[in-house]
């Protein structure tokens, strides 16, 4: 009899920490809210994990969700680095200021076309989802839980769905929900 691997994407809990309320911000000021969110603590919620089997578990080292890992799984989590966020790096080195909305959309337009300020991040990070996607995850053939972060599980995304598996389509994953891939 052939069994179906599983694979549930969950992005880690809400975080405390809202969208700055200072109005105009400096690329200093931005790294530090950054810096702030990563440290952030979450709002602890439930995760309704099927009825899957889940016998492991890999989460992001960052302590949001690795947070996110513990209250939702009950046995050990593997924690690794190659799950987080790329390292998102100021755009301009000027004390330029701008509103926070601004400056989001310029790091997103910064990623989205390489430029040089982001260029090195992307690089590691696309290398991190495809390294965990072809290399890591399929090893086990296990029903594997990976807690992570929206940007990670976009990525991951696409590459299950390159190695045939089957699952939600998803803009941004919200947190603490679970994304079921299957793969016969």
């Amino acid at each position: 009899m052939r069994t179906t691997m599983k694979i549930g994407l969950v992005r880690h809990f809400e975080v405390t920490l809202g969208i700055p309320n200072r109005q105009w911000m400096t690329p200093e000021q931005i790294a530090q809210w950054l810096a702030d969110y990563d440290g952030a603590e979450i709002r602890l919620g439930s995760v309704d994990l099927g009825d899957v089997r889940w016998t492991r578990c890999i989460s992001s080292d960052s302590p949001r969700a690795l947070k996110t890992a513990q209250a939702i799984y009950p046995g050990p989590i593997v924690s690794t680095p190659m799950l987080r966020e790329p390292a998102l790096k100021p755009i301009a080195r000027a004390n330029i200021r701008m509103p926070f909305p601004f400056w989001k959309m310029m790091l997103r337009i910064a990623w989205a076309t390489s430029h040089r300020s982001q260029r090195d991040a992307k690089t590691a990070f696309l290398n991190n989802v495809k390294t965990f996607a072809n290399e890591v995850l399929p090893n086990s053939g296990e029903n594997t839980l990976v807690v992570g972060h929206a940007g990670f599980m976009i990525f991951l995304r696409k590459e299950l769905l390159r190695q045939g598996f089957k699952g939600p389509k998803f803009t941004v994953p919200e947190n603490g929900k679970l994304y079921l891939f299957e793969k016969p």
